[in-house]
């Protein structure tokens, strides 16, 4: 038989290729019906002018596809029973199921849930950007982690292809305990600390705990609080118990009506008003958790970078009953992209940790715990902290005055630490929202609450509407000075 192919010959792809897919295409469609005889290679190769061997190769490819089959003293034909994929793309469109009946392929997926944006595609991103959490990217250690990398790599061995320590390698788990003693106050042995894929990661890890198999579990939340937690704990069938926040943080007076044993905070620089809670609200929680059998989740967020003032000991420092799980990163001192955290847990709660880290994802890779693990170990770490928070304040000390300048009434939250502040706009600006919309015709990302991945609740929002999360840690003093003025120059009728 002939058949007839339309080849590229001055293309790039392979003829071979080629071959293959105009004859799989053909019996997709049908004109080539199943158990219809197809010429030889021999023949084939003659019809289209091209080597034995191109036929040769393309009919293998579909004889190991099942598309054709070769029968001894016969010849070659297409396969009586065709692939389920050419089954459905023939059948697609050819017939409709009647209204109200359905093909079960089996249990519908009961998952509900909506998960915070922080990533987004980088050619969208605007030239300013103050979008929160994001350290400046020449600020990535990348000589130190060639030569880390370079090192490791010879001395892995075995260490690369078996599976490892689900909650981490024990060098990186010490280095982390002896960093948390003599920066946070938190006296915890290697044993207690559970590597994990970032903040994330470890909140997903407890809400496995605490809150998988419960009927009606209940989370209580700052408001307004991180959406990754909210969402998070929402997703395990969480009702959560929104807990306000004020100048002294989380107002832990609230909490003497909740129902439920699990509160999550952001004790250090609270997401995202930026607010320190107090000692006395610290001691107060820490009471109340002690009183009621409850146990205190602790973001440590931003706490590398203080600016004002002493740091206070970590909740977890002030801790003697083993009530708090300190959760830590390396996303905002190092990179998001390393996806890299740790928790740090009572030892009563060690074998359920254990457990379930394995069935999350069997530990994190090796070769990125050992590069921290030095860059801990040898000081680098806290060198590059220290240049961070030079080069942060610097950037800090221009974005506030900057607002000041261009903005006048507006109140700045938050500066004391940590990557972002909130400010609060003063009544003669537009809403967020519009500020937002304004900004972005500037190429200036400024963020409402719910645009940086935060979640106020209630009725009454006291911050969403006009306030504006704003990360500084990305931008120069130079750039925040000239997006701020652009934004400005907007709003005032003189661009």
């Amino acid at each position: 038989m002939q058949l007839i192919l339309d080849l590229d010959r001055l293309g790039e792809r392979p003829l071979q290729v080629q071959i293959y897919e105009a004859v799989r295409q053909m019996i997709l469609a049908g004109s080539l019906a199943a158990g219809q005889k197809l010429p030889s290679s021999r023949s084939l190769a003659e019809q289209i002018n091209v080597a034995r061997n191109t036929v040769s190769h393309a009919y293998e490819r579909l004889a190991s596809e099942d598309y054709i089959a070769a029968k001894a003293r016969s010849g070659i034909f297409v396969n009586d029973r065709l692939p389920e994929t050419a089954v459905l793309v023939r059948n697609t469109g050819a017939a409709t199921i009647e209204t109200g009946k359905r093909i079960r392929l089996g249990a519908n997926p009961s998952f509900t849930g909506r998960a915070p944006k922080l990533w987004s595609e980088r050619a969208l991103r605007p030239k300013f950007d103050f979008f929160v959490g994001r350290p400046h990217p020449s600020s990535f250690p990348s000589n130190f982690w060639r030569r880390s990398i370079a090192r490791n790599l010879q001395i892995a061995h075995q260490a690369q292809t078996e599976y490892g320590d689900p909650r981490g390698i024990p060098g990186l788990r010490s280095t982390i305990a002896a960093h948390l003693r003599d920066t946070r106050g938190i006296d915890a042995g290697a044993e207690q600390i559970v590597i994990t894929s970032g903040i994330q990661g470890a909140l997903n890890l407890l809400a496995r705990i605490f809150l998988s198999g419960r009927m009606q579990p209940s989370v209580a939340v700052e408001n307004p609080c991180y959406q990754g937690a909210a969402f998070l704990f929402n997703s395990y069938g969480a009702r959560l118990k929104p807990i306000d926040v004020d100048e002294f943080g989380a107002v832990v007076s609230q909490l003497e009506d909740f129902s439920g044993n699990l509160v999550y905070v952001t004790p250090s620089h609270q997401f995202p008003t930026g607010y320190t809670m107090s000692l006395d609200r610290r001691l107060h929680l820490l009471d109340w958790a002690y009183r009621t059998g409850s146990y205190v989740i602790e973001d440590d967020y931003d706490s590398d970078f203080r600016y004002d003032g002493l740091p206070l000991t970590a909740l977890a420092g002030l801790d003697r009953r083993g009530a708090v799980i300190y959760l830590g990163t390396f996303s905002k001192s190092i990179g998001a992209g390393l996806r890299l955290g740790y928790a740090v847990l009572p030892r009563h709660l060690l074998d359920q940790a254990d457990i379930v880290k394995t069935l999350l994802d069997n530990g994190s890779p090796w070769l990125e715990q050992m590069v921290v693990a030095e860059f801990l170990k040898e000081g680098a770490f806290t060198r590059h902290l220290r240049r961070l928070r030079r080069s942060y304040m610097a950037s800090r000390n221009a974005l506030v005055d900057t607002i000041a300048r261009h903005f006048p009434g507006s109140t700045v939250s938050g500066k004391e630490c940590g990557m972002h502040v909130m400010w609060m706009l003063p009544p003669d600006l537009p809403a967020a929202a519009d500020i937002h919309a304004v900004a972005l015709s500037c190429d200036v990302g400024l963020y409402p609450l719910a645009m940086a991945g935060a979640l106020e609740q209630g009725n009454l929002k006291r911050f969403s509407d006009r306030s504006l999360v704003v990360g500084y840690t990305a931008l120069s003093g130079t750039e925040i000075e000239t997006a701020l003025n652009r934004v400005s120059r907007k709003l005032n009728g003189t661009d």
